[in-house]
């Protein structure tokens, strides 16, 4: 478990041995069942989550009630809360278990405290910043520039694991469409 995570941190930073030890043992293994929560909204994000197994959901409640999937998470990537977890102010929104999830945490005091002794971690801050500017902009450029029929046509290309693992509640959230939107989508 703990190796993709040092092997991916290798990749980014090129820490030392005595370096790489010491992220590591920032890094606490948390199980997650289905359906747990791990942040709720007005939570401060206190963690950053590497998923070694599973699948983490970051969404919001929006104004009629419903949920807003802004991103899906699976094996060997970060998720948190972002802006909350650097500013330490409170989320807007929430991250669940959408699987039973074998996680990594790292706390924000660790976090931040790997960044001021070891110079390098700046480069894993940079990839987690990077990767997340990357997410943002193409999930909201899809929203913007394609409509419900291509949203799923590119989700089918792109990413075809996900109409596998997510249940159509998640997935029709995942696309911003309606449940039956997504029903009438999957028989054509």
């Amino acid at each position: 478990m703990m190796t993709v995570l040092a092997d991916l941190i290798q990749a980014k930073a090129k820490l030392d041995e005595v370096q790489l030890e010491a992220a590591m043992a920032c890094f606490k293994p948390v199980t997650a069942k289905k359906n747990d929560l791990l942040l709720s909204e007005n939570q401060v994000a206190d963690k950053l989550y590497f998923i070694s197994k599973g699948c983490l959901r970051l969404y919001y409640h929006n104004e009629n009630h419903g949920l807003s999937t802004r991103f899906m998470a699976f094996e060997h990537t970060f998720l948190t809360s972002i802006v909350s977890f650097i500013s330490g102010k409170p989320a807007p929104e929430y991250i669940q278990a959408v699987e039973t999830s074998e996680l990594l945490a790292i706390s924000h005091h660790d976090f931040f405290r790997l960044r001021e002794t070891i110079p390098a971690w700046d480069k894993v801050y940079i990839y987690i910043l990077e990767y997340g500017l990357t997410v943002v902009t193409s999930k909201l450029s899809s929203l913007l520039t394609q409509n419900a029929t291509e949203r799923y046509r590119s989700l089918l290309q792109n990413n075809p694991e996900l109409v596998q693992r997510l249940s159509n509640a998640n997935l029709a959230a995942y696309l911003n469409i309606s449940p039956e939107t997504l029903s009438r989508l999957k028989s054509h």
